[in-house]
Formats: C-alpha cells, structure tokens, sequence
C-alpha cells in the first residue's frame, strides 16, 4: 500500500526533537568539555566523581594550612637565628669580662648589657603567632605529666610542710610564681628558683624550674627521691617570703649564698655530697679544710659541687653553734632550736617588726643574738679555722669518722644533727599525698598537640614541640665577677648546644612539612586526572555526534516545512521514474 507522507510525520517531528536533544546535549558537553552533565548520564561516574571532587577541595585546604604551619615554623626559625646572635654577643662579653686587666666597673658595664640581652631573650620567649605561642607549644610528653603530676600531688605540699617543721617558716599564699619543668636539660642546674627584689632587699619570687632530664623515672610520690631537690628549692623559695632575701647580710647587698644554700642543703642532708668528695673515711686536716675554704666569702655564686657541700657543712656548724649557745632573742630558744630559732627570729621581723630593715633583720644581728661569734665574717672565719675543723671531726659534733658513712643523710631534725629517727635519701621527705596549703604556684597547661592536618582524609602528623633559650638565672650567671664570667661563659656553652638542638627541631618539622606538601601535591594531581577521565568529554567523538545532530535535525526540518505546503501521495512522488531501466 502506498501512504501518504503526511501520514508519518507525527513519527519525524519526535525525530526532529530527539535530534534537538542529542544537539544540545553535544553542544553542552563541548561547551563545558564535561561528559556528565547530571548524574543520569552516569550514575557511577557521576558519584565516583562527586567524592573523588569533594575530597579534592580538602586537599586543597589542607595544603593551605600547611602553607601556614611552614609560616609558623619559619617565625620560630627566625627567632632561634636571633637568640644565636644574642648569645654569640654574650659570648664576647662574657670573654671580655675575664679580661685581668679590666676592673670589676669594666665588667659592671659588659653585665649592663648581658642583663638587657638576657631579658631580650625572656621576650622572645613569649613571642605568638596569630595568637599561638611561638614557642613551648605542643603536648606534653607523658614522663612531664607524671613530674607536675607528682608536684601538684605531693612534693609540693611535703616539701612545703618540711620546712615549716624544720624552721618554721610559712608559706605566703597570695605570693603567686610560675612552675616550669623543662623538658631539654637547659644545664648548669637540675632545678633553681628565681626572684627578683627591690633597693629593700625584699624580694618577689619570679618561677620555681626544673630540668626534667636530670630526673630519673619514675616521677612519682614514694619511690622516687626527686622530693629531696623540692625541699631544697622550697626552702629558697619561703625563704625569700620571709627575709630581706636580696639583702640578707647586713644591709650592703651581700647575697649571704652560704647560708641560703646550707640551709636548702641541711633540710634533705649532704652527707652524701660530702662523703662524694672527702671520701667514706676520715680525711685528711688539710683535705677538711680545703672543702671548708671553698665557702669563701659567702657571697660568691654558687655553682661547684664543692661550694654545695662547704656550704651544707656551715649551716650544719651554725646549728650546732646556736644550740652550743643556748641563747634565746625575740621569743625564739637558739639553745633548743637550733637553725630554725634564727630563721624563724629573722621572719618574725620581716614580716611583724614595723620599721625592720635589711641591717637589723639580716644574718650580721641574728648571729651576734644566737650565737658567741660577732656576725657573719666572723663566723665564716671560724668555721674556715680551727672552730670548724674541729667541729666535723670531733664525736658529739658532726662525728665524720662516725656519721658520715651511715644511712641518716644529716638533715636538720634526724639522727645525725639532732638525735631523732634516723632517715635515709628515700624518707627524709615525707611521701604523703595531697596539694600545698599555703603555695600558690601557676602550673604548666597542656597547650594541645601541634597537629597539621596532611590530607583531605584527616590524617595529622605531630610537629615536635620547640623551645627557645633564657637565662633566667641572672643572679648566679652574670659577669659581675671574674668568677661569674668564667661560670657564665660555661654555661654559654651549653646553651649554645640546646639552642643547636631546638634549631635541629624546626628544620626536621619543615622538612617534614615540605616532604608532606609534596605528597599532598602528588595526590591532588592524581585525583584531579582520575576525575578527568570520569568526568571530561571526548571531544572528537562528541564532535561527529554533534555534526550527525545537526544534519538529521536540519533534514528534519526541512522535510517539515515543505510537507506543510503540499498533501501528496508517495505514488506521485515517484512517478515518471523508471526503475531498473
């Protein structure tokens, strides 16, 4: 049968529209040079990309935040090469100070500046970026947990009452000062209290520090005998509470290092300091009196482990003086308290005496009150003389032959001082748990961990935590003296060496930072042509397919304007044409 075109064109206007569609879906992938656009292209391809893109666009983040942890280690890189400089400076002026032939004012102006670069440095310290500490951020290692743990839980509070008990001194509870455990050894000492004081003498107390390494783990309330250095800062510590601390002689800025540090050394016992350098047997005279000698003046620094030890053996021979003396001043019985009638007559005036000064109040009066012995020279004279030598090796006083070599350790209060229970290193100070009464220090907080995120996936890496250097310490190290020069320029040394290693630090950390953007950078290319070959057009392909569209759809149309000028028949269409001749 023959039909009529007009018949089917229903049938090629759908063409028409399809050929528009298949036109337009090749001119918007061309157009966009994407394959999909929307999911019902390719549901797989389509999801596949969606998170491959999602996770591209953290990426993207991510490396930005490691742009700016590289900023941030970059800062503290800068400011590690500036402390360099500060203590390369330090350096020389501590080498000039031992000039021979320059005098102690010479060494007072090279002191001027080392105090200044020293406090330089204590900004540096506090230096933040974007708000964040330039420096001692990060996460506490476990072993520094368990040390300010073992602080807060009892060595303070032990320590503490140890010395109200051994020479009654209190506390003072408003009185706030920092408490830092470091976690490199900064050298020179396993532990030191800071103070500052005014034209008085009177002092502020700044920090209590401690250089974690030089204590062995476990840091804990019983085993370990870390108690014993608490007790002895604690005493410089309500020491300088309750005394004209920066004045202590007698009113002419004598530091009187001697007895601050017998003191700290009497309450725990030196015994075994003293038994490390004389030896188990009893020494020679002129041994015993070297170690004496090594007190000095009294006001020198105090830095040798021999000056330690003098300096316990004089505060043992003053308590055995006052308690030999039998005098009694402002209420307090030398004759039965020994040391702690003194300490105790020096804080009544410190903090009860209205008027008290640095002259009345400091070692010179309260000697010549509990004591047979003018002041403080002739005391030290004494016991650097026959008066001491005989006092630590005669029986009944400090007995070397007898005492030395048992497990009391010497402190004030126990068997070998004063005839009560004997206590070795690990009971001297008392293991009971709990928080100080009446101190009022500020704990280290745990700042978090320095984690950079190095993927869009969450993934963290934790830089390592940096430090800077400080001379906290100006009192002992300082160039006033030949001899603070020589000690200083020591520990310069050893400063030099941390500052080494925390350099090391933030070049491993941005090695690790650049290795890590590397990484991330490879990855981000890799997802980028993975998504490329899900996502993106075949242009040639949907090239033809375009011309193809276009031929049928304007074919089509054609075809439809003219059918809608004439009804013909499919016979009139062919006729007159021969077929097959």
């Amino acid at each position: 049968m023959i039909a009529h075109v007009n018949h089917d064109l229903t049938g090629l206007a759908f063409e028409t529209h399809r050929a528009r569609m298949e036109l337009d879906s090749s001119v918007a992938k061309l157009s966009s040079g994407k394959r999909m656009q929307n999911a019902k292209h390719d549901a797989g391809g389509f999801q596949q990309a969606a998170k491959l893109g999602s996770r591209h666009k953290r990426d993207v983040a991510s490396m930005q935040n490691l742009q700016n942890i590289v900023s941030y280690s970059q800062i503290q890189d800068g400011s590690l090469e500036t402390v360099g400089k500060i203590i390369n400076r330090m350096n020389t002026l501590a080498t000039r100070a031992l000039d021979m032939t320059s005098t102690d004012s010479d060494r007072e102006n090279y002191n001027k500046e080392f105090i200044e670069l020293a406090a330089q440095l204590e900004e540096i310290k506090l230096e933040k970026f974007n708000g964040m500490d330039v420096f001692g951020a990060g996460g506490f290692s476990d072993e520094k947990q368990e040390f300010i743990d073992a602080l807060k839980n009892g060595w303070l509070k032990n320590a503490e009452a140890l010395v109200q008990s051994a020479y009654g001194l209190q506390a003072n509870a408003a009185d706030t000062w920092d408490l830092i455990v470091n976690e490199n050894d900064t050298g020179g000492y396993a532990a030191f209290v800071m103070t500052s004081w005014d034209g008085t003498g009177t002092a502020d107390v700044m920090e209590m520090q401690f250089d974690l390494p030089d204590f062995p783990a476990p840091h804990t309330v019983g085993p370990s005998e870390a108690d014993r250095v608490v007790a002895h800062e604690m005493v410089h510590l309500i020491q300088a509470q309750n005394s004209f601390f920066g004045d202590i002689v007698d009113g002419n800025g004598r530091r009187g290092s001697w007895f601050k540090e017998g003191l700290a050394e009497m309450i725990h016992g030196g015994d075994d300091r003293v038994r490390g350098i004389l030896g188990n047997t009893l020494p020679s005279d002129g041994d015993i009196t070297n170690l004496l000698n090594e007190v000095g003046t009294g006001d020198e620094s105090w830095t040798t482990n021999e000056q330690y030890g003098s300096a316990y053996l004089a505060a043992r021979f003053l308590h055995y003086s006052i308690k030999d003396a039998g005098k009694s001043a402002g209420g307090f019985n030398g004759g039965a308290d020994g040391a702690k009638a003194l300490t105790q007559w020096m804080a009544d005036r410190f903090n009860n005496v209205g008027g008290a000064t640095a002259a009345d109040s400091g070692l010179d009066t309260g000697i010549a009150a509990f004591t047979n012995y003018a002041n403080n020279d002739a005391f030290l004279a004494a016991f650097k003389g026959a008066d001491g030598l005989s006092y630590v090796k005669d029986a009944g006083k400090f007995d070397y032959a007898n005492n030395i070599g048992n497990a009391d350790t010497g402190a004030i209060g126990n068997a070998d001082a004063d005839s009560g229970a004997a206590k070795d290193g690990q009971s001297v100070v008392d293991d009971v748990a709990g928080s100080p009464t009446d101190l009022n220090p500020t704990y280290e907080t745990e700042k978090g961990s320095l984690a950079a995120t190095i993927d869009g996936s969450g993934e963290t890496w934790n830089l390592q935590s940096v430090n800077t250097i400080t001379v906290s310490d100006t009192e002992t190290y300082n160039l006033e003296s030949i001899t603070n020069a020589r000690g200083t320029l020591t520990q310069l040394t050893v400063w030099m060496e941390n500052l080494a290693t925390e350099r090391a630090l933030v070049g491993a950390n941005l090695s690790r930072l650049e290795k890590e953007m590397d990484n991330l950078s490879r990855k981000m290319g890799g997802r980028e042509m993975a998504v490329s070959r899900i996502e993106d057009t075949d242009v040639a392909r949907e090239s033809t397919k375009f011309a193809s569209s276009q031929v049928k759809m304007q074919a089509s149309v054609a075809i439809l304007a003219q059918a809608k000028q004439a009804n013909v028949l499919l016979a009139d269409l062919v006729r007159d044409i021969n077929v097959g001749g």
